[in-house]
């Protein structure tokens, strides 16, 4: 009984064939891409701590009124769990993006408190949008988004605080 074997011939008249190659290709990009994300993510990860970021936080005026996008990414170098991430957040209305504060006019300011539950170790992102309405006279129409971390909580502090109640 012949055995069958495949020749150096067969391989490279294999490779030759596109669809194979395009999903050899499209494998690559795949586990590249994988890799990549997680080398990123890995990099903001600094151990015992915790870290919060706000990129692409934007406002916008729209039909109107006052759209703001924040959100929020945490990510988790610490032993216990992020359950709560609490932020300040204050829009301006400024005549252009390099106007001075005084010259701006203040839209909105509020405290955000945003459920998380980001594990030991990992790392995850909420995005929350607001819509409120302007004021009849405003000093431009860039706005301005300032956002500044208030508090986290922890499981650990959680359960403290239920225990000891109010």
């Amino acid at each position: 009984m012949p055995s069958q074997s495949l020749s150096s011939h067969d391989l490279r008249n294999l490779l030759q064939w596109r669809p194979v190659y395009l999903l050899m290709v499209l494998f690559a990009l795949a586990g590249g891409t994988a890799v990549w994300r997680i080398m990123a993510a890995r990099q903001h990860f600094v151990e015992g701590s915790v870290q919060v970021e706000t990129e692409g936080t934007k406002g916008a005026i729209t039909g109107g009124e006052l759209v703001l996008d924040l959100p929020v990414t945490v990510y988790n170098g610490t032993e216990s769990a992020i359950v709560t991430v609490n932020t300040w957040t204050e829009a301006f209305a400024c005549p252009e993006e390099d106007s001075p504060q005084p010259e701006c006019t203040r839209l909105h300011s509020s405290e955000q408190s945003i459920d998380m539950h980001v594990q030991p170790g990992s790392s995850g992102s909420e995005s929350r949008q607001i819509r409120t309405g302007l004021p009849r006279t405003m000093a431009g129409d860039y706005v301005r988004v300032k956002r500044r971390l208030t508090g986290i909580t922890s499981d650990v502090e959680q359960a403290e605080q239920r225990q000891t109640g109010p």
